[in-house]
């Protein structure tokens, strides 16, 4: 199985600003819609809660350490190894990682792809994306589009994957 992060990213690495996204693209909503449709995604309770529910034809996983904290529309689990584990039992072919900053931080280690739209503008915000090593990560493809009217900058679809000498 493989294990992916998807990601939208401003210049300056900024993901979010008081729990929502700092910009609205639609195409790059559309890509991780097509993207994870179907597959397992893992949110943190932070990111789960500024969605308002579970994310639709996917099978949502909770990550908390709220040893209360119950959803009725996926499953919580409390550490990362249980999303992994829920995922291969149901065979699962790519388990995404949708955030928060601090989820995508604590799956670095065990990731081995990432999706990430490169929004061609500086925000304000306050929440990060790390930066991507080159020593780790190998750019293996980038789609380049210009904004229009439906998006208001220009953005990059950007596929990186994990150097085999860094698993």
């Amino acid at each position: 199985m493989i294990i992916s992060q998807i990601v939208a990213v401003s210049l300056n690495n900024v993901i979010g600003i008081n729990n929502g996204l700092p910009w609205h693209m639609p195409d790059d909503q559309a890509w991780f819609k097509e993207k994870t449709w179907g597959h397992h995604i893992v949110t943190g309770r932070r990111n789960y809660e500024a969605e308002g529910k579970a994310l639709p034809g996917r099978v949502n996983i909770v990550l908390t350490r709220n040893p209360d904290y119950n959803i009725p529309d996926g499953i919580v689990v409390h550490h990362l190894e249980d999303t992994i584990e829920i995922a291969e039992n149901a065979g699962e072919t790519e388990l995404f990682i949708v955030g928060g900053a601090e989820i995508y931080k604590l799956a670095m280690p065990v990731t081995d792809r990432i999706y990430l739209t490169r929004i061609h503008t500086i925000v304000e915000g306050d929440t990060c994306y790390p930066e991507i090593d080159e020593n780790i990560w190998k750019e293996v493809s980038r789609t380049s589009h210009t904004k229009d009217a439906r998006n208001p900058f220009d953005y990059d679809f950007v596929i990186y994957e994990r150097k085999n000498d860094q698993l």
